[in-house]
């Protein structure tokens, strides 16, 4: 693949996952109505913690995804710190792992979309809802 169309392929994934993140930021307002930007912050700051203890490479695609599913939640406010980190993580993040990123997400939202319908989510002192 030349270099213009590993570009174009970055550009349509970005296209998707921008795509995903506003799917995820409707989600979020459905099922959390009384979410607070403050703890979405907290559950970033909880994710980052789960992306660092990560060993394995599964692992740490997983905790990637529930970062951006985050991220995505924070959108509904138009966070600024959001879009600074999803442009830093995506700025020089590789296609390929762009690539497994979206399938990722779209894995964890089927399990978090399946958690929505049984009720599973509890909002906990933070702020932050868990499972």
């Amino acid at each position: 693949m030349n270099k213009n169309d590993e570009i174009e392929v970055k550009i349509e994934l970005m296209l998707a996952l921008k795509c995903k993140l506003e799917k995820i930021k409707q989600w979020n307002a459905e099922t959390f109505p009384d979410a607070t930007p403050e703890g979405q912050l907290a559950k970033l700051d909880e994710e980052f913690g789960e992306l660092d203890e990560a060993k394995t490479m599964e692992e740490r695609e997983k905790e990637l995804a529930d970062i951006f599913i985050v991220l995505g939640g924070l959108l509904r406010w138009g966070s600024r710190l959001a879009n600074y980190v999803l442009n830093s993580l995506l700025e020089t993040m590789p296609t390929e792992i762009l690539e497994k990123l979206l399938k990722a997400i779209d894995a964890k939202m089927e399990v978090n979309e399946e958690r929505t319908r049984k009720g599973l989510w509890k909002k906990q002192p933070d702020g932050s809802y868990h499972h």
